[in-house]
């Protein structure tokens, strides 16, 4: 850890108990992240970035309070930092929407797997790794080979003058490959993404032979034709849509009217088969973490149990607004262009792994269609979870079990809510998915959901 930031932490914390603030909480962030980029088969960009930053949470006044962050420089910027951050809390409203920060002094489990010890050594490895990922994209039928790969390691340094502090140093990587064929339209994706860089090489190479053996049957795809249709989502898919209900379970979205799940808790709204918890202990996660921004300590909590919605997630003050405890899904929540909340958020949304093997989900009677990636999902309401998105990479008519007439040009415009209640087979190929489309790390096999609008551009 970098006792400097620890350093910078303690500053932050003594500067502002002597301007007598109610409450401050600092967190330290180290960051060493590397970036690889390619396109046309080659590695285009590699770049390393080593940054450092500082978040605070202060209250004055009993509850007017700011959220902000700085890059520290010295001693003497930290200070200054949190003066003017102090001097500008005296200045903001009372906050209808702050109830107190966890208390209690908790000691953390440790957690070996978070950070991968070999990681000085693979910033040597990476671009191996990236090159073999091409090969194998290539030799399962690319022809043009994209996309980007980011790793690093952190290091969080967590204190708050309401007594709880802590840190640990974790590890990541999240790897995207698209391959293509001289057509354009014929196109495959691959994702992988974990802690453990050293010990990715595997789940890459599995990336590039995805993409490029989707690209390669996505060759001469036709215009998709309107309709009803069960629709099979690998696990990207499953994760970008029927991922979002659970992320729904969050009291701050509710007041927000940002969730559609406000009046649904012992409400039955998916199948029997199919349970989701948020788990900020999951190995490999990539949000797991000791504590949440409060210091309380993270923990598995259930959210939907065969399909009854039965928890929502809280940190503290969600939880002394509905009488119960904190789930330790605290943290400082984005909105917008600098615009931050301290509100409960997901850290790993865990669905149950499935029975059914990928060729036991193509089967079935009526017309199906199996998606391997969607771009741009929008909704005409939140509250009622009408939406479209855009299918993007290879597609395909499932007729008799097996994959067969690519297509093309099409959306799903559909209800979540309806799609989650209709989900009628879960894969057994559960994966970690995380990308720029998936707000929330998500583990999800791939789906069979029944009876889906598919639309398409009119003439």
């Amino acid at each position: 850890m970098s006792e400097q930031m620890e350093g910078y932490v303690e500053l932050s914390i003594e500067t502002g108990q002597k301007l007598n603030v109610d409450l401050i909480i600092a967190r330290g962030i180290s960051n060493i992240e590397n970036q690889i980029r390619f396109s046309q088969n080659k590695i285009d960009i590699n770049k390393q970035w080593d940054s450092k930053k500082i978040e605070l949470v202060i209250v004055v006044d009993e509850n007017r309070l700011s959220i902000s962050e700085f890059s520290p420089t010295s001693d003497k910027n930290v200070k200054e930092r949190v003066e003017a951050t102090v001097k500008f809390t005296k200045k903001m409203g009372v906050s209808p929407f702050f109830q107190g920060v966890e208390e209690k002094i908790s000691k953390y489990p440790k957690q070996d797997w978070l950070a991968d010890t070999k990681i000085q050594d693979y910033r040597e490895k990476a671009p191996d790794d990236v090159n073999a990922s091409i090969d194998t994209a290539i030799s399962a039928g690319g022809v043009r080979i994209a996309g980007s790969y980011l790793f690093g390691d952190k290091t969080i340094y967590l204190k708050s003058s309401a007594g709880p502090s802590g840190s640990y140093a974790g590890t990541y990587y999240n790897f995207t490959v698209r391959a293509f064929q001289d057509e354009l339209d014929a196109s495959g994706q691959g994702l992988a993404c974990g802690r453990i860089p050293f010990n990715a090489e595997q789940e890459i190479l599995a990336a590039g032979e995805r993409a490029g053996h989707f690209s390669k049957l996505h060759k001469g795809a036709k215009q998709a034709k309107r309709g009803k249709y069960d629709i099979i989502m690998n696990p990207a898919v499953a994760a970008d849509l029927l991922g979002r209900i659970p992320a729904m379970a969050n009291p701050l979205m509710i007041l927000m009217g940002r969730s559609a799940l406000g009046d649904k808790m012992g409400e039955k709204l998916g199948p029997d088969y199919v349970s989701v918890e948020d788990n900020g202990l999951q190995k490999d996660g990539l949000r797991s973490s000791p504590f949440d921004i409060e210091g309380t300590p993270r923990q598995n909590t259930p959210i939907f149990k065969d399909g009854v919605l039965i928890n929502f997630l809280h940190n503290t003050t969600t939880a002394k607004m509905a009488g119960g405890t904190s789930t330790g899904n605290g943290e400082l929540i984005r909105f917008g262009m600098g615009t931050k909340f301290l509100g409960p958020t997901p850290t790993s949304l865990v669905f149950n792994n499935g029975d059914h093997s990928f060729e036991e989900l193509l089967e079935g009677s009526g017309p199906a269609v199996f998606v391997t990636c969607n771009w741009y999902t929008r909704f005409t309401s939140v509250i009622s979870t009408e939406y479209s998105t855009i299918p993007r990479d290879a597609a395909f008519i499932v007729e008799n079990g097996e994959l067969s007439q690519p297509i093309k040009n099409f959306r799903i415009s559909d209800n979540l809510l309806r799609q989650f209640t209709n989900i009628g087979a879960m894969g057994n190929d559960r994966v970690q998915v995380k990308w720029w489309e998936i707000m929330h790390p998500t583990w999800i096999g791939s789906v069979r959901v029944k009876d889906c609008r598919i639309t398409t551009a009119t003439q």
